[in-house]
């Protein structure tokens, strides 16, 4: 079997995190390759370069190993996904970055609730265990099961309820669209039963609510049809449109989703949501994801007008292992994942620059950002690639927070 990596992607996969000793934040490190001409072919030394920035006073220790080698972590068309077998970095034992405390960074924790609220949904951030918080828990989001809440950077997330949500879109996005996957019904199941769904401290561990929900009966709202009007308050609708990504498994065909007359019958919505990649990423080719992806573009600029944001959300991080399903053979990999959630961005934003708003809500970055063995944790142990519902509860805050702010 050949194997050949995506344009501009390395040969070689390497996890690299450095990891705060005292803090226990976790600054993943994006590994290039760098100018030298044996980067381009397989089986050579690869050299690669990176740029890391560390925000918070703590001494950082690398950790991490090789995924893959030899772009065996790209399992295009007729290419078998292969299983992943951890190599271990050679890293000198010695190996330490120390980041001295300044009261007066903008980063540093005393200074948090000083920040600007967050507007956008593709920040910066790291996940603090609340026990090191200098303020009270009460003023951030929720934490996850382990007791640690992300913080953006930059700015300041506000621990909005979700009824500030319903309340927020009848005053400011009363027709909102939503594209989405089980991924998108899971945020949704937070979202209608206003915060109750998997919230309960005995309820959080069962399989529903840490992976799978497809059997679940849910009376939030209807899970199973293609096309689906949500009504939080009597002011507000999310219709919700039922798509696995922008593969041929759709039945029909996602395109057809738009209709000669689809805005006349759906309405022009403040926002549209598009939650792709993770059927696109185990399923499609690089050339058949790009096709689809400009035959959308095309479809958005027809049916929606400029006034209408485009809200992308990415895949879900994905790492640590590979895909065990014999059936399906998904072509799950954190490098394939890395770059289709690039090229969605890139096109969008190349095509929209200047004509409409397009925001990116990252949800891979928020797990991307989580300790390395809680990111394991969740991978290993879910097959669909969800995330658990207190990490919904995270990624949710971001979006509140850039619709409401």
């Amino acid at each position: 079997m050949t194997f050949t990596p995506f344009p501009n992607m390395p040969w070689d996969s390497i996890l690299l995190d450095f990891v705060g000793q005292e803090t226990g934040i976790s600054v993943s490190v994006d590994l290039q390759m760098a100018d030298n001409k044996q980067n381009y072919l397989p089986y050579q030394a690869h050299v690669y370069e990176a740029d890391v920035v560390f925000r918070d006073a703590d001494t950082f220790v690398p950790s991490g190993y090789i995924e893959y080698r030899n772009a065996e972590w790209n399992s295009e068309d007729h290419v078998f996904p292969q299983p992943m077998i951890p190599e271990p970095l050679l890293i000198p034992a010695n190996t330490q970055i120390s980041v001295a405390s300044n009261n007066t960074s903008i980063y540093d924790l005393q200074n948090y609730l000083n920040l600007p609220l967050c507007t956008a949904p593709n920040e910066a951030g790291r996940w603090v265990d609340v026990n090191h918080l200098p303020f009270n828990a009460s003023l951030v989001p929720s934490p996850d099961t382990h007791n640690r809440v992300w913080l953006p950077y930059a700015c300041r997330l506000l621990p909005h309820t979700y009824d500030d949500l319903a309340q927020c879109l009848e005053k400011k996005h009363p027709l909102v669209h939503w594209f989405g996957d089980s991924n998108t019904r899971r945020a949704l199941k937070k979202i209608t039963t206003m915060g109750s769904w998997c919230s309960d401290p005995s309820e959080v561990n069962n399989i529903f609510c840490k992976c799978s929900d497809n059997a679940e009966i849910f009376s939030g709202y209807n899970t199973l049809s293609a096309i689906t009007p949500i009504h939080l308050t009597n002011g507000s609708q999310i219709t919700l449109f039922k798509w696995g990504g922008l593969t041929t498994l759709n039945n029909p065909p996602w395109a057809d989703t738009f209709t000669p007359d689809f805005q006349q019958n759906m309405g022009s919505p403040s926002v549209a949501i598009f939650g792709l990649l993770n059927w696109d990423v185990a399923y499609s080719s690089r050339t058949f994801f790009a096709q689809e992806v400009g035959k959308l573009i095309d479809l958005i600029e027809q049916n929606y007008p400029a006034s209408t944001d485009i809200i992308i959300r990415t895949g879900q991080y994905y790492c640590c292992t590979h895909d065990h399903d014999a059936y399906w053979k998904r072509k799950f990999s954190r490098l394939r994942t890395e770059y289709f959630n690039t090229y969605i961005v890139d096109a969008f934003e190349d095509r929209f620059a200047t004509q409409r708003k397009i925001s990116i809500w990252n949800v891979a970055q928020i797990s991307k950002d989580r300790p390395y063995l809680f990111r394991e944790e969740q991978t290993k142990s879910c097959a669909p690639n969800h995330v658990s519902s207190d990490i919904i509860d995270t990624e949710n805050q971001v979006l509140i927070n850039h619709l409401c702010n």
